[in-house]
């Protein structure tokens, strides 16, 4: 089938890999069952200063500390560094790949498509070099918003300990989907999402970016990093809505330090991110034709190329790695080489 709003089913020719939904998996899929262990394995040691760890990659969203290290306070009192220790080492170069996030902004989208591509390459490498590890792991996504059962936490991630294994000696080991630091309602398995945090109006708005509207356009005005900034429909609702309803009052996934943390912030962007392809395939099937942000807008004072304007990351065996808006357009095509499972219209071609 084509990929234009149709259901995709594995396999599609390598090296493109399907990204599924997490609720049309079992708890024993190679899916959930290998991004759990690779955390474990990302987790070993809890190092600051190793790019491929837990911790760096959650910094390179945000970084707060809670000890007093000075130079890396940040003005921000919400859910510092949890794992924080005059011990730890800092990297000497955390200022050029610490601290990217962009939101309040026109790179909302496309920064988060680069900063999954590089952490999913990170699992991949680590998860096919684990026994009977598949070489065509891809991460999954979480769509809240198909029904009030699938708005729950995907079982997987609510208990502490995974079931006992009569292959693994240890009983009880931990499981590394699992955080306590949400809302109790969501590890209950009770619900905790409203239809109003993940309701897909966003998906109506167009075009992509607009310099005036406060929060009208799906990727919003071109505003670096954080806020105060004017995000886009997409940003404000489901992403903010559910990040906020999941971490609850001190939750990780409330503060922009601490969000990569939950295992669930990858599941949470990664659908995000399928909703911008859902919304490139609507605007092809609406005919709208200004689908993406120009390569730069000339009203803007200060230049962003949106295209072209490069970001720092590290590729899968820690080496930096510097890579654009541009390369990132098409999630079929190296370096993504991805797709979704379903990327049909919510609304079914209506405006």
């Amino acid at each position: 089938m084509s990929n234009g709003g149709t259901l995709r089913r594995p396999a599609v020719p390598p090296p493109v890999r399907i990204r599924r939904d997490v609720n049309n998996l079992s708890a024993n899929d190679p899916i959930i069952t290998f991004y759990e262990k690779a955390i474990g394995q990302m987790q070993k040691g809890n190092k600051l200063d190793d790019p491929l760890s837990w911790r760096y990659q959650a910094a390179i969203h945000d970084y707060t500390r809670n000890v007093a290290i000075t130079s890396d306070r940040r003005n921000d009192p919400v859910n510092p560094d949890p794992f924080a220790d005059d011990k730890d080492v800092l990297p000497p170069d955390r200022d050029t790949f610490w601290r990217q996030c962009r939101h309040g902004s026109w790179f909302f989208l496309s920064w988060h498509r680069m900063y999954l591509h590089f952490f999913e390459k990170t699992i991949m490498k680590i998860v096919a070099g684990l026994p009977g590890g598949p070489t065509d792991w891809a991460l999954p996504y979480w769509n809240y918003s198909s029904s009030a059962a699938a708005a729950l936490l995907p079982a997987p991630f609510r208990n502490p300990t995974l079931p006992d294994d009569p292959n693994v000696p240890e009983k009880g080991r931990k499981n590394h989907l699992h955080v306590a630091e949400r809302t109790p309602n969501a590890n209950a398995g009770s619900p905790f999402l409203d239809a109003s945090d993940t309701n897909l109006d966003c998906l109506k708005t167009k075009p992509f970016g607009e310099v005036t509207a406060p929060a009208g356009s799906f990727g919003g005005p071109k505003i670096d990093n954080h806020p105060p900034g004017r995000g886009g429909a997409l940003e404000s609702t489901p992403h903010n809505a559910v990040h906020g309803a999941l971490g609850g009052a001190n939750g990780f996934m409330g503060g922009f330090s601490t969000a990569p943390l939950d295992p669930m912030f990858w599941l949470h962007h990664c659908n995000i991110d399928r909703l911008w392809e859902v919304w490139v395939q609507r605007q092809k099937m609406l005919g709208n034709l200004d689908r993406n942000p120009k390569e730069k807008d000339p009203t803007d004072t200060v230049p962003r190329n949106w295209l072209d304007l490069k970001f720092d990351f590290h590729d899968a065996a820690g080496n930096p790695v510097k890579i654009t808006s541009r390369e990132v357009l098409n999630t079929r095509l190296p370096p993504l080489s991805y797709e979704y499972e379903d990327t049909s219209d919510p609304f079914k071609g209506a405006p």
